[in-house]
């Protein structure tokens, strides 16, 4: 049995988004919302904690609890924040796999396995270079 997890890069290249979103964000605010002073503070305010919220504490949680299983009969995913769901499927039911990988994938981490069932979709998140190519030459063998 085969163990993976999310990749620590494709966490850090997402928490650099939203940082540069929020600031991006901030200047728009402040641009265009100067004359409303309390308007302006109160969207600054929102869109930093959503911000912190998602970069500090909701991402990290995700990333940290989703472990991805790959046996010789099945693959199973764990995942969850507040509450913990599971999938399974059968290496036999696999109909068809398919790959995503971004820009500098190598480097962000934001690479995905999409694998196809009658009747359902599993998305294997943010693996590496390496277990992508791993996992799709596990699926091409099988």
């Amino acid at each position: 049995m085969r163990k993976y997890q999310p990749k620590r890069a494709a966490l850090i290249a997402i928490d650099v988004a939203i940082v540069v979103l929020a600031i991006l964000l901030t200047a728009i605010t402040v641009g265009y919302l100067s004359n409303y002073k309390i308007i302006m503070t109160l969207l600054l305010c929102l869109f930093w904690l959503v911000a912190i919220l998602f970069a500090a504490v909701l991402l990290p949680a995700y990333f940290s609890r989703t472990v991805i299983y790959i046996s010789p009969a099945e693959i199973s995913m764990k995942t969850g924040i507040v509450y913990v769901k599971r999938h399974h499927m059968k290496f036999s039911a696999v109909q068809y796999v398919s790959t995503v990988t971004t820009f500098m994938s190598k480097y962000t981490g934001l690479n995905f396995v999409i694998l196809r069932a009658m009747g359902g979709t599993m998305i294997l998140p943010f693996l590496g270079v390496e277990d992508v190519r791993e996992i799709e030459e596990l699926m091409r063998n099988s």
